[in-house]
């Protein structure tokens, strides 16, 4: 796959009515989302020059150029991020994994630099839908957004899981059929996601995992048991050859002492 030309299409589609229409949509669902990911730092990391992120609380929020002429401070690529490991509290990543060769690679790079407890939020378009049906036909004439490996969510979820994170919220979007007119209208998300319908087959997927804190095992001291004075040795008395116990040294008897009575201290 080359990626910078599929990337470059996938960027016009987007343009275009039917594009339009699904970013809407997804717009939609990441501005109830994104207010309940707190932090200090946010990266987005998507085709998109446009902000994804106007309704996210976070103060530093950073957009990264992934082709080479995307304007902005810095451009990098997916593969491997320029960022420090646990250095962000929120990374956005849309519609990225489908057009790379290794998409578990840009999910390793994305679980190391999130921050323990940190949020991660997955755009991506469902096999499992109307639009998963039609990818065939549209992936035979090489057509944006069919010619990317569409990802189930729950392979992700998989993926997310075995990078330490855990699964916070899966959202679908867009029911109809990938053609102009007849793709659906964009649920009002106004009054709150689990107002309107949310069934494993939509179009677009919105996943948000945390990641994982990781607990230090504390290793116990092995203590060793040892009874008291367990080097102490014993000696054993010696048995008293024919010596009286009131004995004095020259052999002859002791005398023995008499108590002293109250009366003789007069």
């Amino acid at each position: 796959m080359d990626t910078d030309k599929t990337l470059t299409d996938l960027r016009s589609w987007f343009e275009s009515s039917l594009g339009e229409h699904v970013l809407a949509a997804e717009q939609a669902i990441l501005n109830q989302l994104l207010p309940g990911c707190f932090g200090y730092d946010l990266l987005q990391l998507s085709l998109q020059t446009d902000s994804l992120f106007d309704a996210s609380p976070i103060h530093n929020k950073l957009k990264m150029g992934i082709l080479p002429e995307d304007p902005g401070a810095f451009t990098g690529t997916a593969m491997q991020l320029p960022f420090e490991t646990d250095s962000m509290d929120v990374v956005l990543l849309h519609h990225l994994l489908e057009y790379y060769d290794s998409p578990q690679q840009i999910l390793r790079e994305v679980g190391r630099i999130a921050l323990p407890s940190g949020h991660v939020v997955i755009v991506g378009f469902n096999p499992l839908s109307l639009w998963g049906a039609y990818r065939p036909m549209g992936q035979l004439r090489s057509l944006a957004p069919w010619c990317g490996r569409f990802i189930r969510p729950g392979r992700l979820m998989d993926w997310l899981t075995l990078l330490n994170f855990k699964i916070d919220r899966a959202q679908y979007t867009t029911y109809g059929l990938p053609i102009n007119g007849y793709s659906g209208a964009i649920p009002d998300y106004r009054q709150g996601l689990s107002r309107n319908a949310n069934w494993p087959f939509g179009a677009v997927y919105v996943i948000v995992a945390s990641k994982k804190v990781s607990r230090l095992t504390p290793i116990k001291p092995v203590w060793q048991r040892q009874r008291a004075f367990g080097r102490l040795n014993i000696v054993r008395p010696v048995a008293n050859q024919g010596v009286n116990r009131h004995s004095r040294r020259d052999g002859h008897p002791e005398k023995p002492v008499k108590p002293i009575k109250p009366d003789d201290l007069d």
